[in-house]
């Protein structure tokens, strides 16, 4: 199994007894996004920033790149769930591929007043939830994961 922790300015990524820490957390890259709707350069650029550093996961913790699971948690993925589900998730939640490109595609394509109608997407993280969802699609996208189980 895989334990991915979400920090505001860290992702630590933890298997088989060994862990590492990413420089980069959900804030971090919150902060790369500019433009209302976001620019699609930003949102390439936050992705491809994760997808880099799991790099160095894999190479640091080789079983990262092989888990059955993936477990999350940290900062932000209760309102992920929340908008996949539009509204309260019960956790685990099972976010699957499929629907945290869903998740990602109607956020990244949404001005900030459309978001902040989203059911289940809190005020004050409005801009937040853009970082989160960028790191989840990366997580999905470079470890080839079907899924991940959001523990919020």
């Amino acid at each position: 199994m895989l334990s991915i922790t979400f920090g505001t300015r860290e992702i630590v990524f933890s298997s088989d007894g060994a862990s590492y820490t990413v420089p980069v957390g959900v804030d971090t890259l919150a902060a790369m996004i500019t433009g209302d709707p976001p620019l699609p350069e930003d949102l390439i650029n936050a992705i491809g920033l994760v997808i880099d550093h799991i790099e160095d996961v894999i190479r640091e913790i080789p079983s990262a790149a092989v888990s059955d699971r993936i477990e999350c948690t940290g900062v932000g993925l209760a309102t992920i769930a929340a908008v996949e589900v539009g509204g309260a998730a019960q956790h685990p939640f099972t976010l699957t591929r499929e629907a945290a490109e869903e998740v990602f595609r109607t956020l990244a394509t949404e001005s900030k007043v459309d978001r902040a109608r989203n059911p289940g997407l809190p005020t004050p993280e409005v801009h937040q939830v853009l970082g989160v969802s960028c790191a989840i699609v990366a997580v999905l996208r470079a470890l080839h994961a079907p899924m991940v189980i959001l523990n919020g």
